[in-house]
């Protein structure tokens, strides 16, 4: 049985691009390019966790993720910011009937990695 581990354990700060100016304290979303982050939209699905520091457009900021980032297998075509699920073989895939298991935080051609903020 082969060992893994998250890019990220629950409780660490994740790095990410600012594609928005963020405040610190306040909820964060996917941004408009992989592994960025901008301000939460209201209800918005696609939250990341909550910015540690302002941080203006081009900025690197930190984000408080309550959950681990994993790097996966995309089966199909995955868009950031998507909510997904299992796929068998190990992958993962855009979600359509079953359990949502993550949020991509990073876009992924079939079979290539992508970055899953887990749920």
């Amino acid at each position: 049985m082969g060992q893994y581990l998250p890019l990220f354990r629950p409780g660490q700060t994740v790095t990410f691009d600012v594609s928005a100016a963020v405040t610190g304290g306040h909820p964060v979303e996917v941004g408009a390019t992989d592994r960025s982050v901008t301000p939460a939209a209201a209800a918005s699905a696609k939250v990341v966790g909550i910015a540690g520091h302002d941080a203006a457009i081009g900025d690197k900021v930190t984000v408080e993720v309550g959950k681990p980032v994993h790097l996966l297998t995309a089966s199909g075509a995955i868009v950031r910011g998507a909510r997904l699920e299992a796929a068998g073989a190990g992958k993962v895939r855009t979600l359509a009937a079953g359990a949502d298991i993550g949020l991509a935080l990073t876009s992924a051609a079939d079979s290539a990695s992508v970055e899953v903020l887990q749920n």
